[in-house]
């Protein structure tokens, strides 16, 4: 299903990019069709009348080309392929078409990205079995891939790089299969030393009986040399040319296992000595995929001693009796049942031995038959033993029942005439060794699996490993970190002075014949390493912390080295130079220390004097404002009208001068750390409507609209009552200074994440944008030409901010010059 940015183009728009688009998109494949069809003109590559040559000519070339090819365009990546590549893609297909490769692709992007980087700036990129983890079936599930592949920058007319040519070619079994290659060798030679190192005689035969292979119990046989049998026909070997007759019937024994028979019986052999042997012989059929026989294996199994132990068995009853009452394993007799049409349909236990209990599971068994005892037991059963008492051929073999969740290895032999039908088995429950068989293929399946995942951590692990083998150090892996380090060189198979010829004479060859030879671990630590980081590019100065290790085989012998380690050059680097720095900083942080008391000690000074000056010019102002207002009352006599307007100037210029003094005491406490606050829980809409009471006579005496936004009565902060009505008042009063009469002043309150927020706007000069923070320094005026007109300290919106700050608050301000502040006063909420 396509992505709804490249739906089908309807008609009429059909007919007019057909011509452009037979040309661009010739040919019968699917995606020719798909990108004749497509809607070009919804895609940032626009419509294909109105691409450039080298976009059509790339194009054209991509759906021409018989190998996997992908075309990807412009700086959006916008991608466009040919029909062999869309089996590399999966359920992806044909959504890619026409998209981005980073939405088709966003799993591997930071894969991607870098090499076309490089190809749009004019490098050909070339990638050998490089992995990839990709998200081909769609549903988020990542697989493990390997690719080899190229790309080649298209460029374009006027000059530049306009797209990027890729070539692929998936590699993914011929890498599984170098990685596995090893492991095989290694099970082979485990499987030869089993195979050597049974007891039984066993060998491996062409189908035309050729013996190509024979372990080292059947040689000692007969005393010869593998060299002396390999290549002759399995008859005529000295194993059965002491025997008459032997060649015959083993001739036709292997023509038999060719054409696909099982083969097994037992045969009189004699040794050179001319002793003779009694062997469990059988001839096994090994298939290829077509189900055609490619080899047969001869298996010879000494079974003298039991053939002997059976004839004593049947010339002693009581001797008989005692083994088949002493025998571990089950024994039992059973009579053969046929139908008439004389096939085998059930049998009858005649004798069982007091293991047949323990073996089977079934109690009382004599005289019932096997289908009493259990029922819907599987016919091959009665198919075997009915064979084993109508030849009498003795079988054995190994066969599972389901219905009594049981395996048995079992040893069938007719006993008496053949006309009663009776059928010896000797058996033993495998069923334990069975699932220890599935357990271990469970564990060599999930060692595969491990050895998978343990594999791909090497290879993307952050810290550089490699592994060395043998005397010369032969490079046998190697992971990505160690590519990086030593610029993607070729390493594998290499010995190290070959692989990295700059490290000769750095000591590092002696560093891993020491630990080869004594076993020795060695650490370094920011080890010094000349290293070409690009190929052909001289040798440059790195840093390494890195652990060599001997690898130690399971004989205990050490067969190499493996190298563990970090760059760390960069924090070498950055060490040096802070340390060059913190040396040429230590007579520079002196200064600057013995600079910052000296201006502590100056603001200490400046503050006491403020304090000090403060105090001591509030006390005669007092003075003045207390007789004035003695004069005004008439104590010291009447007072004329005029003479009382001078007593008001006095007492306003008082009132002021007092006011201008608080504000520098209150600023000096500030600075020196002496305010104490006194938190508790307030409601903004009663501090608010507090402090415009106090404010609103100045507001209607220059002719100002005060005006308060709705509050949210429940809003609560947490504030000291004194400082909140203080900073509030000033933010009103300044207000009410800046604002030309006719003007307007807005409060209003909300809630912003933890805090609470309280604005005041006005409609005034406004604030220019370099004056938004010195504002809120001690003793700046806006503008200087207002100083006279606009009378203060500035100091009150320094205590404002101050006061804000030390109630876990702020205070900031937006201003536009001719529109008008808004000053905003965040609290926290309680």
């Amino acid at each position: 299903m396509e992505s709804t940015h490249r739906s089908a183009p309807d008609q009429s728009k059909e007919r007019a990019v057909r011509p452009a688009a037979d040309r661009v998109f010739p040919g019968a494949g699917e995606m020719a069709r798909r990108c004749r069809a497509f809607d070009w003109a919804a895609t940032p590559l626009g419509p294909v009348e109105a691409w450039p040559q080298s976009l059509r000519t790339a194009a054209a070339l991509v759906l021409g080309s018989a190998f996997p090819s992908i075309l990807t365009w412009g700086p959006e990546r916008v991608q466009l392929y040919n029909d062999a590549y869309v089996p590399l893609i999966g359920r992806k297909h044909p959504a890619a078409l026409g998209a981005p490769t980073h939405e088709c692709w966003p799993e591997i992007r930071h894969v991607q990205e870098p090499i076309f980087e490089r190809v749009f700036r004019g490098e050909s990129v070339h990638l050998a079995d490089a992995p990839y983890r990709l998200d081909r079936a769609g549903d988020g599930a990542l697989e493990e891939a390997f690719f080899t592949a190229s790309f080649v920058p298209v460029p374009l007319e006027g000059g530049g790089v306009g797209g990027s040519l890729s070539t692929l070619v998936e590699t993914t079994a011929q890498v599984r299969a170098r990685s596995h290659e090893a492991d095989r060798a290694r099970l082979a030679e485990r499987l030869r030393a089993v195979y050597d190192g049974t007891y039984e005689y066993i060998g491996l035969l062409a189908p035309d009986g050729t013996v190509l292979d024979c372990n080292r119990a059947s040689l000692e046989f007969v005393g010869n040399t593998r060299e002396s049998v390999v290549g002759q026909p399995f008859w005529e070997t000295p194993w059965f040319r002491y025997t008459p007759g032997a060649a015959e019937l083993l001739r036709r024994s292997v023509a038999r296992a060719a054409a696909g028979e099982f083969v097994r019986y037992e045969a009189t052999l004699h040794r050179p000595t001319g002793d003779p042997i009694t062997f469990d012989f059988s001839l096994h059929p090994i298939r290829d995929a077509r189900g055609d026989v490619v080899f047969i294996v001869p298996e010879g199994r000494d079974v003298t001693e039991r053939v002997r132990a059976e004839a004593a068995l049947r010339a002693s009853e009581a001797r008989y009796r005692v083994l088949f009452e002493s025998l571990d394993e089950g024994f039992c007799v059973i009579e053969l049942l046929f139908d008439a049409e004389g096939r085998a349909v059930d049998y009858r236990f005649v004798e069982a031995n007091p293991a047949f209990v323990e073996q089977t599971g079934l109690v009382g068994a004599v005289g019932h038959t096997a289908r009493e005892l259990v029922p819907g037991l599987e016919e091959h059963w009665f198919e075997r033993y009915g064979e084993v008492a109508r030849t009498g051929r003795a079988i054995r073999f190994e066969s599972g029942s389901d219905v009594m969740h049981r395996w048995f290895d079992v040893y069938a032999f007719r006993v008496g005439p053949a006309e009663e039908r009776k059928v010896a088995l000797l058996f033993k429950d495998v069923s334990a060794a069975k699932a220890a068989e599935r357990e271990r293929d469970r564990l060599v399946h999930a060692l595969e699996v491990e050895r998978a995942r343990l594999a791909y951590v090497f290879r993307q692990a952050p810290t550089f490993l490699a592994v060395l083998r043998g005397p010369d150090h032969v490079f046998e892996l190697v992971n990505d970190a160690y590519h990086q380090l030593v610029g993607y060189r070729d390493l594998v198979g290499r010995p190290v002075r070959d692989a990295l010829p700059e490290v000769r004479g750095q000591g590092f060859e002696a560093l891993l014949d020491g630990v080869l030879e004594d076993g020795a671990p060695f650490v370094g630590r920011e080890v010094s390493v000349r290293l070409a980081r690009m190929p052909g590019a001289p040798p440059e100065e790195r840093f390494v912390d890195f652990v060599y290790l001997p690898l130690v085989e399971a004989d205990g012998t050490r067969s190499g080295v493996i190298a563990h380690g970090t760059d760390v050059t960069e924090q070498v680097l950055v060490r040096r130079e802070v340390e060059r720095l913190l040396g040429e900083s230590e007579r520079a942080r002196a200064e600057a220390e013995a600079a910052r008391a000296e201006a502590e000690a100056a603001n200490r000074a400046k503050s006491d004097f403020l304090a000090v000056m403060s105090h001591e010019l509030r006390t005669p102002l007092n003075a003045i404002g207390g007789y004035a207002e003695l004069m005004e009352m008439g104590i010291r006599g009447p007072v004329s009208p005029q003479q009382r307007d001078d007593l008001r100037r006095i007492q306003t210029s008082q009132r002021h001068l007092l006011g201008l003094i608080n504000e520098v005491l209150n600023y000096a406490k500030l600075e020196t750390g002496t305010v104490q606050y006194d938190l508790a829980d307030l409601r903004v809409h009663e501090s608010l409507v507090a402090a415009e009471a106090l404010v609103a006579p100045q507001a209607r005496a220059k002719g100002l609209a005060l005006r308060q936004r709705p509050c949210d009565p429940e809003l609560v902060v947490r504030a000291d009552p004194e400082k909140l009505r203080q900073v509030l008042v000033n933010l009103l009063s300044n207000a009410v200074k800046f604002t030309d009469a006719g003007g307007m002043i807005e409060v209003s309150c909300g809630v912003e994440n933890a805090r609470a927020l309280v604005r005041v706007r006005d409609t005034g000069i406004g604030i220019p944008p370099d004056k938004l923070e010195a504002i809120f320094d001690p003793f700046v005026q806006v503008r200087a030409d207002l100083t006279r007109s606009q009378e203060g300290t500035g100091l009150g919106l320094a205590i404002s901010r101050d006061l804000a700050r030390g109630m876990g608050g702020d205070l900031t301000v937006e201003s536009t010059i001719g529109e008008g502040s808004t000053f905003t006063l965040a609290l926290l909420r309680a």
